[in-house]
């Protein structure tokens, strides 16, 4: 089940590519604490990933369909 924060960073990293967890929060008007935590969230859960640069994108293949997503 993923919330509405989740969901909104799942959609930055779609069409974004690979963000730090910093452009997230700025784009998203979220503070970064928040961006950070769902996005470990989301690695623990196998649907994001994040290189040596600190930047986080999907992992391959773990792209959700859009019912999915709209949880």
């Amino acid at each position: 089940m993923t919330n509405t924060l989740e969901t909104e960073v799942l959609a930055m990293l779609e069409r974004g590519g690979m963000l730090t967890a910093d452009t997230i929060a700025r784009n998203l008007n979220t503070p970064p604490w928040r961006v950070s935590r769902v996005l470990h969230t989301l690695r623990r859960n196998g649907d994001a990933f994040r290189n040596r640069q600190a930047q986080w994108q999907i992992s391959a293949g773990q792209r959700r369909p859009r019912r999915q997503a709209a949880r």
